[in-house]
């Protein structure tokens, strides 16, 4: 899984001034030493936090000048000043969700030794802004060119936003409450209210005592009360015919994890492998780097390049993080006042909202001005002058974005689980944290202040902003999930639930008996002990898979048992019988194998037969990386009174289970005999697609051309980056695959970096490039060094 390369070291010694921003305090001289390994990966020393983090930003602004350039737009909401009106609406919703000033507001009441970690940033990269100007014939990047726009100087401001909206932004600022609200007045206005309620509980609960989590749980679960909360879909009516944010196919879901401790490995090592999935782009997602001194000797890797390093190790402890599952946002219904919008009723007044102002420099056309109105429950969106009703979005971690982003960053230096853990009680924002250490520790947290919310509140719904649903504080960080060295020896996430309990619930998200963590559960589980390479391969294993396989195909296969052995169905059943759940792409761009064809068709057959044909008025969608709501609803339905959640709603209607999904596989057979124009099961080859590096970011703004979009081999369900850390023998490894590569460089010629895809081969053969830790390891594998003075 290693791969080598030797080079000859180069040093290059850069003592250029380095830009200074208008008002920025004045700092003595720092030196800064960066060592760049053969994958192109910066180790950087220096004696301050301020000078570790210069290197860092001097590092990021040579490898990913333009991918940064427009994450800052992103992050600001300022793209349409360089691409247009086109995205002017994106620009006007996230300044709308992050009020600038509230931002530097809380930068400026930072410490000065955190403060100086930004600030070292922001000096480092504004180093290397200055040289690309004073040489653009060779080192500005072509985009800048192609765009016509020039690179950026950055402020300590600048470069928390990257932060703010990439991470706390894309992965805690969310709710599922306006679809579900729209859902459950559809439903009423379908069946009425009694049966909309039995529907609406049956398909978007809260719990499912049946679903796997993180935690492990201490005993067998226990089926729960219905909830006592009163349900009217009336009044989110209005709803009815507007589109609104949210739905289950929009909430983050991204990243899988397994740590093994020594009593469960086979060398008694201890292995952390993390795969967050945050989707692929070219250049890569994530960052790799090293930085020593100031307090932070760690390796490792950040997505976006971000202050705070998300995956690595420090030589004491490793870390690594997906997606968080708490519920730390609820949308407020606001009753607006008729004779004046601009007010909304609260404890028996009308209260004026806060106005603040945007403006917009825009592309090819004169500035745009916009007002954003504030509630005590957030911005205020939705607005409906026809039925005077708003929603506003509280946030428990408003104004704790940046108390966040520095315990994420300080966690880095913890060297043992009390002062990892001690850190993670200032994160505010939702995420899964996970922990390993050379002594063989392992454990879990998924912090996030969560709200205390009023008995009356259904949280799945959005509450009454009418003083009588107030939050009453935030939960004691005792209460949030957590584990340290389970009995297992193990832990495991692919986002799903954190834990049993009301702690853990999060708006009717779909998480059940069925849950793809099952797929790495099952790998881990089917050995006393695992080796290495085992652990290794669990995520080739995992990553082809259909996930609806292990939870429906089992339903299918036993119903066919009793069929006559001339049954004409029997020729597909036993191609699904033999099929190892893979969706592997040949070389004539179609599936290896017609199961793949036939049980896809059959699960969109059964979903629609038996769920959308009853008006369930649920996403159809039966999405195959993970179990959607659909699959788990359906696959409730077959399980009847053994599942999880009451099925007091029969959706077979009384028809015998076993022939609705005969009669669903003869359908879809005659479909796939159809569409191929054979009856032949073996000419049913699905296409499926390649894997692809997308040109533009997370939020479709191009980070660099169309013509440098990357596609190799089969599309996987896996980790944007692959990373393996190990304990073992009192020292530790490190093994990290991150496509396309480490630098996004183009030259203004056209030519492109040496690492700008030399990790693509790696990532599509299941591999991973060592990275190194200790500062021996760092001059072995080092092929340049470049030496600064940062200001």
């Amino acid at each position: 899984m290693f791969q080598k390369r030797a080079s000859a070291l180069v040093v290059l010694l850069l003592s250029t001034t380095a830009v200074t921003l208008t008002n920025a305090p004045s700092f003595a001289a720092t030196e800064v030493e960066i060592i760049r390994d053969n994958w192109g990966v910066p180790h950087v020393y220096a004696d301050t936090a301020y000078g570790v983090y210069a290197g860092f930003g001097y590092s990021v602004a040579t490898d990913r000048l333009f991918q940064m350039e427009m994450s800052k737009h992103t992050s600001l909401g300022t793209v349409s000043e360089v691409l247009g009106s086109e995205k002017l609406g994106y620009d006007i919703g996230t300044r709308a969700d992050f009020d600038h000033a509230d931002i530097k507001a809380q930068i400026e009441a930072l410490p000065s030794e955190q403060r100086d970690i930004l600030r070292g940033y922001a000096a480092g990269y504004n180093k290397r802004v200055a040289e690309v100007l004073a040489d653009r014939e060779h080192l500005l990047p072509k985009e800048f060119s192609d765009l016509g726009i020039e690179p950026t100087v950055w402020s300590d401001f600048d470069v928390a936003m990257i932060y703010v909206v990439t991470m706390a932004g894309r992965f805690s600022h969310y709710s599922l409450e306006l679809d579900n609200a729209k859902v459950l007045a559809k439903l009423e206005k379908e069946h009425g209210k009694e049966k909309a309620k039995i529907l609406f509980d049956q398909m978007y609960w809260l719990e499912d005592p049946l679903a796997p989590t993180t935690m492990p749980k201490e005993q067998e679960p226990q089926k729960k009360a219905d909830l006592n909360t009163l349900l009217d879909g009336t009044r989110f009516s209005a709803l009815l015919d507007k589109t609104v944010p949210g739905g289950d196919e929009a909430r983050p879901r991204a990243s899988n994890l397994w740590i093994l401790g020594p009593n469960k490995t086979t060398d008694g090592s201890t292995i952390l492998m993390n795969g967050p999935q945050f989707g692929n782009f070219n250049p890569s997602y994530v960052y790799s780097i090293g930085l020593h001194g100031g307090g932070f000797d760690l390796t490792g890797s950040t997505p976006f390049a971000v202050p705070n390093i998300l995956f690595g190790t420090n030589g004491e402890i490793a870390w690594g993080a997906t997606a968080g599952p708490l519920d730390v946002n609820d949308y407020y219904q606001l009753k607006l006042n008729p004779e004046n919008p601009k007010q909304y009723w609260k404890n028996g007044a009308w209260q004026d909202m806060h106005v603040r102002s945007e403006s917009f420099k825009v592309k090819g056309q004169a500035d745009v001005q916009t007002d954003v109105y504030e509630s005590d429950y957030g911005v205020v969106s939705q607005i409906d002058l026809k039925n005077n009703t708003a929603y506003a979005f509280n946030r428990s971690w408003k104004g704790k974005e940046i108390q966040t982003l520095m315990a994420w960053t300080n966690s880095t230096k913890a060297q043992n689980h009390d002062e990892w853990l001690k850190q993670a009680q200032n994160v505010a924002t939702t995420i899964n944290w996970y922990y390993s250490d050379k002594n063989g520790n392992i454990g879990y947290v998924s912090p996030g202040y969560l709200p205390v919310r009023q008995k009356n509140h259904d949280e799945r719904v959005p509450a009454l902003g009418d003083g009588t649903m107030d939050w009453t504080g935030i939960r004691p960080f005792a209460d949030v999930p957590k584990t340290y060295n389970p009995v297992q020896g193990w832990i495991a996430n692919w986002n799903n639930r954190s834990a049993a309990g009301s702690v853990a619930n999060f708006e009717a998200t779909p998480w059940g008996a069925a849950d793809r963590v099952d797929e790495i559960t099952a790998l881990i589980t089917q050995k006393d002990k695992l080796t290495p390479e085992d652990v290794w391969e669990i995520n080739e294993k995992i990553s082809f898979l259909d996930i609806n396989a292990r939870a429906l195909l089992p339903f299918l296969l036993k119903a066919a048992e009793k069929l006559p052995s001339d049954d004409a169905r029997l020729p597909a059943i036993n191609i699904l019988k033999n099929w190892d759940s893979q969706m592997v792409r040949g070389d004539n761009g179609r599936a290896t194998s017609p199961a793949v064809a036939i049980f896809q068709g059959w699960v969109k057959v059964m979903v629609q037969k038996v769920l959308t044909a009853k008006k369930a008025v649920i996403d159809p969608t039966a999405a195959v990386n993970r179990i959607s709501r659909a699959t788990q609803v359906l696959r409730n339905a077959l399980l009847g009174d053994e599942a999880g959640i009451k099925q007091e709603f029969d959706f077979f209607e009384g028809a015998d289970k076993n022939e609705v999904m005969l009669t669903a596989l003869t359908k879809t057979l005659a479909a796939l005999s159809k569409e191929y124009r054979s009856d032949q099961p073996e000419a049913w080859l699905l296409p499926l697609d390649q894997h692809v590096f997308q040109t533009k970011n997370y939020r479709g703004i191009l980070q660099t051309t169309e013509n440098n979009k990357i596609e190799v081999g089969t599309n996987m369900n896996r980790g944007t980056q692959s990373d393996l850390i190990t304990f073992k023998d009192g020292g530790v490894s490190v093994c990290m695959v991150t496509p396309p590569g480490q630098s996004g460089f183009i030259d203004p010629a056209g030519k492109k970096s040496k690492h700008y895809d030399d990790q693509v081969k790696l990532y599509d053969d299941f591999e991973c490039r060592p990275q190194a830790f200790t500062r021996a390891d760092v001059e072995k594998s080092g092929v340049e060094t470049i030496k600064l003075t940062v200001e």
